[in-house]
């Protein structure tokens, strides 16, 4: 499956590159980077995908601090969101999966855990390593589960996000922010700065994460 979705994704990126290349979109304003806590149960799906394709969820074999952010790399994140967001088509576990909550690389349709594991799988293909690459869980200003993933550069935590189509700082949203992948270790979770104090992890672990 994953050869089928770099085959797919290197020819959909190209054909976007040009277009967003020549926009020359500035790069972001500096911003505060998220405040990490204590270790965490992560959702109980993401554990399930890791058992099934444990090589997406391995840690990097040596962990640096935050990646550049140059122009390229600001060029590989607006290009990689483009084509994720415009190209999964949304639609629920239970019909694509028969089962509520399913992590999987998406193929054609998916949730919004997809569209965060698909840009994660992409960058990881351009080079960027996966400790900067972190899955995130919040909550909406709506009180839902969603997911998206929060990148790390020198210009802050940068939030795709396949509910809007512009990348921003995470102190743009509107969002409860629950917590996220460890860059040492993506299998590990940590709360964040949203919700610093001890928690019933059952509850947050099993958010519906839904669109």
């Amino acid at each position: 499956m994953l050869r089928f979705v770099a085959s797919v994704a290197t020819g959909m990126v190209a054909a976007v590159a040009c277009s967003v290349a020549l926009g020359s979109e500035p790069l972001p304003h500096a911003s505060p980077p998220m405040r990490i806590g204590h270790e965490v149960a992560g959702p109980y799906a993401f554990y399930d995908f890791c058992h099934r394709t444990p090589h997406e969820c391995e840690p990097d074999a040596t962990t640096s601090g935050p990646v550049v952010l140059d122009q390229q790399r600001w060029a590989d994140l607006n290009e990689v969101n483009d084509v994720v967001n415009q190209t999964i088509i949304p639609q629920a576990d239970i019909i694509t999966y028969g089962v509520e909550d399913y992590w999987a690389i998406a193929e054609k349709y998916g949730d919004c855990d997809k569209y965060a594991l698909t840009k994660q799988l992409y960058l990881r293909q351009r080079g960027w390593p996966i400790s900067d690459l972190l899955v995130t869980v919040v909550r909406t200003e709506k009180g839902e589960g969603h997911a998206l993933l929060t990148v790390r550069t020198s210009r802050g935590d940068l939030i795709l996000d396949n509910r809007q189509p512009r990348i921003v700082a995470w102190t743009q949203t509107t969002y409860t922010y629950f917590k996220r992948q460890s860059a040492r270790n993506p299998f590990i979770w940590l709360t964040l700065d949203a919700y610093p104090e001890r928690h019933d992890v059952d509850t947050v672990a099993t958010l519906a994460l839904r669109k």
